[in-house]
């Protein structure tokens, strides 16, 4: 089972188990083969296939060495389109966990008296 935690997701297709995995190196390498920053993304991958295959073929790489973007594209073609958007975004979601936001502090019971008030 993919461990979540390091932005990873496993799915089957043509067969097999694959698993994307979206870490630092990955995002490393979408950011320079790409040419675009991290928080850019999640904008170029809406409405574009290319994109959709290149950072799929990457997210592939940590667990099944380099492919190429007619092999990736076969995977995409497999699962369908959408299915393998879901799954890069759920990969950069666990690659990136919400962090634990701390507790607020309290707030006083009376609101403070002002001098001259």
């Amino acid at each position: 089972m993919a461990a979540k935690l390091k932005g990873e997701v496993s799915f089957k297709a043509l067969a097999s188990t694959f698993t994307l995995v979206v870490d630092f190196n990955a995002i490393c390498a979408i950011e320079e083969e790409l040419d675009i920053k991290i928080d850019e993304i999640g904008d170029r991958l809406k409405g574009s296939g290319k994109t959709i295959r290149s950072v799929f073929r990457i997210g592939l790489a940590a667990r099944h060495g380099a492919l190429t973007d007619l092999e990736a594209g076969n995977l995409i073609q497999e699962i369908g389109v959408m299915k393998a958007a879901e799954l890069l975004a759920e990969a950069m979601t666990a690659s990136f966990p919400e962090a634990k936001k701390p507790a607020s502090p309290r707030a006083p019971a009376t609101a403070p008296e002002t001098a001259g008030a």
